[in-house]
């Protein structure tokens, strides 16, 4: 039994490693929200395993050990295939929308060779429950510890093989197990060699390198974002790197370096400096683009110029702002950059090219998280700048199916005001000036200030020129008439004042943007969503209301011309779907298909379906809850407490470890406890239930308390918070699996395939209560649930007894 359990460790380990690896190639080949579909769609058949499992079940007989090594040794070898097979397919994702027979047929293909490896996985845990159900107790503590330990393990490995070596680490772990069940000796040795040398060939291959960097086994590109994909095919790629948060490529772009982020999901640049700060601020503003690409770079600093002014940065990158702020004689430079290796390219690698800008005595820089760094700091600035920063992986946001933006949240925007001294000014650049100004009155608004109308100036491209990132102005001390017509005339080009307090006929936006208070007329009036964001629906990049086509501007109802052409953008008149929603629209469409599959064909066909049994739907529903439940509260902790922790990576590792160990540990406790069937079996429910509700009283006034500690302390703190309500939750499976063991035989794969079905929904319908109702009443939606799955596991009972 004991390397049983062992083998359901790695396998679970592998499993959830492999598919946080996925996640992060699919981020970079493709994009965030693109990735999230593909990986959903591809874990409806890691429950699909069920279905098939109570349709044809994996007997407990002298050839079980046989099969299990078998079907773990192909589980390897398909992890191993993946790289060469998606290499190979000829998929290019821009055309499946506009009908392309070839590459809808790439693509399904790449879904077939991505879905084998899960459903093999799932098989394994359903024919280790299925068979050793009296003992699931200890191994959903294995099975939950390994998953845990995979949610980690990645981040140390991964800037050192990237992604697709941990494919490679997760076939050796497949082999290694393999040679572990297996009983003859020569096969045992020959399983553990062949094991070792595979997951030890992407070290192999990354300490080789004759560079300061690692060597990866790389992906093809499926679409070109920002050319980063013509790039490497000309060999431009000057280096790569695999940080944790994104992959970095330096990329030779005529003049500059191109810094690209997950494939060119975001980008910055890097312009050649010769450190005269003087000479460059005598050329500017004839010199903008061959030293900043762009005025809106270095308003800010014009305006505070040789005051000794303190400057913050919120997404150094490049360091086009960092040099703006020296050339207009800050005293002090604050660069904080969330992506390490990107400080480490401007510091070190790229110094002599950049003009040593971070090495500049008055520059500091740190890797951390904006948000995170103000709360830490009790500095106050003259400037604080942040130019179209956030986070573009889907692992470091904590989910892809939507991206959550919380450095453009109310609360976010009361940080900056507070870290702002009294004649302080905040420059962002960012998309949708409209919500931006919203988001930003709210929080002037709940500081207790007034007339925030006066103290806000927006830039952006004239009429019918599309401008990406507008530029907003909030100074604490309201603009002067004199300070505004100066401003008026001082960009160059295509760029003007869009919002002027002195011209309200001129402007688009009406007093009532600027109040922190729009009536429900105003929000159903405008066509795109445009209340204020908050860090309980930190939304703010989710613009569209209706599948509308938008050309122009339409001022009457408070859109201008680059949020139109923005939503257009994301929808062209040959796409069925607006690609903005495509991964929404399409997993719950799967959604849909899955859950008649998953209940009708073993309902139908399998022995436990057909066969009467006392409790049989009852069943189904309650493990439907149980994975539904589960995973929403996963994925809203994920999401609150990037507002304790800060760091988007260091969030997502200590939510799901912290919460695999304590369901570990929980379902380790449950048969010490003796929650059975039998007896205290209400005691999970009641705690998970009270847990949660205690949760959502508390979390305000807790991370208020904490907010001021060190990163390490704020990690503990919520691995504290979190403990309470996974190791209550992580009693329920166990003891669903206990009440159902001797039911007829196909009875546990069915319950497995019905949890890890409703996993998946309720990861999407997770996102989406979120969006519209935020997260506390998602997190009370999920009591619900358990509070539900308490009821049906009360009839279950009633029903084996045979009292109804």
């Amino acid at each position: 039994m004991k390397k049983i359990s062992f083998s359901l460790f790695l396998i679970a380990l592998t499993t959830l490693m492999a598919e946080l690896a996925l996640v992060r190639i699919f981020d970079v080949i493709w994009y965030a929200n693109k990735a999230y579909m593909i990986i959903t769609m591809v874990m409806f058949c890691f429950g699909l395993a069920g279905v098939y499992q109570s349709l044809w079940p994996l007997k407990q007989d002298k050839k079980f050990k046989y099969k299990l090594c078998w079907t773990i040794f192909l589980f390897g070898l398909l992890l191993l295939l993946l790289l060469p097979a998606i290499n190979r397919l000829p998929l290019n994702f821009a055309n499946i929308q506009v009908n392309s027979a070839k590459d809808i047929t790439a693509f399904a293909a790449l879904y077939l060779i991505l879905a084998a490896p899960f459903f093999l996985s799932g098989l394994l845990f359903t024919a280790i429950f299925s068979c050793y159900a009296e003992k699931i107790q200890q191994l959903y503590f294995w099975d939950l510890a390994g998953a845990a330990i995979g949610c980690l393990i990645l981040i140390p490995f991964l800037p050192y093989i990237g992604p697709a070596g941990a494919l490679f680490l997760g076939g050796g772990l497949c082999w290694i197990t393999t040679g572990m069940l297996v009983e003859r000796q020569s096969l045992k040795a020959t399983l553990y060699i062949v094991g070792f040398l595979a997951a030890a060939i992407p070290f192999v291959k990354s300490f080789s390198a004759d560079n300061s960097t690692h060597q990866y086994f790389e992906f093809r590109h499926h679409l070109s974002k920002r050319a980063v994909l013509e790039s490497i095919e000309a060999e431009k790629v000057e280096m790569s790197y695999w940080d944790p948060i994104s992959k970095i490529d330096v990329i030779d772009n005529n003049g500059a370096k191109h810094i690209a982020y997950d494939g060119g999901t975001q980008s910055s640049f890097i312009y050649p400096f010769d450190g005269d700060y003087a000479k460059l601020k005598a050329s500017l503003p004839k010199a903008t683009t061959a030293n900043f690409g762009g005025q809106n770079v270095y308003l800010s600093h014009w305006l505070k110029q040789d005051s000794n002014q303190d400057v913050l940065i919120i997404g150094s990158a490049g360091g086009q702002e960092t040099k703006a702020a020296l050339t207009y004689g800050a005293r002090s430079v604050d660069a904080v950059e969330l992506v390490g290796f990107v400080v480490k390219i401007g510091k070190e690698m790229y110094n002599q090219y950049n003009g040593n800008i971070f090495n500049h005595p008055h520059v500091r820089t740190y890797v951390d998280e904006g948000r995170s760094f103000l709360r830490a700091s009790q500095k106050r600035y003259d400037i604080i700048q942040m130019y179209s920063n956030h986070t573009s992986s889907s692992v470091a946001a904590g989910s892809g199916a939507m991206s959550t933006t919380y450095l453009q949240t109310a609360e976010a925007y009361t940080e900056y005001f507070q870290h702002l001294k009294e004649d302080g000014i905040l420059q962002i650049n960012h998309h949708v000036y409209p919500r931006m100004v919203t988001t930003a009155a709210k929080a002037w608004k709940d500081m207790g200030r007034s007339d925030f109308r006066r103290h806000v100036l927006v830039f952006q491209a004239k009429k019918g020129v599309r401008d990406n990132l507008p530029t907003l102005l909030i100074r604490m001390t309201p603009w002067t008439k004199e300070e505004v017509a100066m401003l008026e005339t001082w960009f160059w080009g295509h760029t003007q004042m869009v919002e002027n307090p002195y011209k309200k006929e001129e402007s688009m936006l009406s007093d009532e943007f600027y109040s922190g208070d729009l009536s429900q007329e105003t929000v159903e009036l405008v066509p795109f969503w445009v209340t204020a964001a908050t860090d309980n629906r930190p939304y703010f990049n989710f613009l569209r209301k209706e599948w509308g086509h938008y050309n122009r501007a339409y001022p009457k109802q408070y859109m201008d011309y680059s949020t139109a052409a923005r939503l257009a953008s994301q929808y062209p008149r040959n796409r069925l779907i607006p690609s903005d929603i495509e991964h929404l629209v399409v997993v719950s469409v799967a959604s849909l298909f899955f859950a008649l599959l998953f209940v009708l064909v073993p309902l139908l066909f399998s022995k436990a379906g057909r066969v009467q049994w006392p409790g049989k739907l009852a069943s189904m529903g309650y493990f439907s809850c149980l994975g539904g439940g589960f995973i929403i509260v996963e994925l809203v902790f994920i999401q609150i407490f990037m507002k304790l922790i800060g760091f988007p990576l260091h969030t997502y590792s200590a939510v799901v470890f912290s919460l695999l160990i304590a369901a570990a540990l929980g379902s380790l406790c449950s048969e010490k406890m003796g929650i059975k069937p039998q007896k205290r079996w209400p005691f999970p429910f009641i705690g998970t239930i009270f847990s949660i509700l205690l949760f959502v009283v508390l979390y305000p006034f807790y991370f208020k308390y904490f907010l001021a500690f060190s990163i390490w302390v704020r990690v503990a703190a919520a691995v504290l918070m979190i403990l309470p309500v996974g190791f209550f939750m992580g009693m329920c499976f166990p003891l669903g699996i206990l009440s159902i063991s001797r039911q007829p035989e196909g009875a546990v794969a069915w319950a497995w395939g019905m949890n890890g079905l409703f996993t998946v929904i309720g990861g999407i319908a997770s996102v989406l209560i979120s969006i519209y109702l935020g997260f506390n009443l998602t997190l009370l939606f999920a009591v619900l649930i358990y509070a539900l799955a308490l009821l049906l596991f009360t009839r279950m009972r009633k029903l084996h007894q045979g009292t109804v």
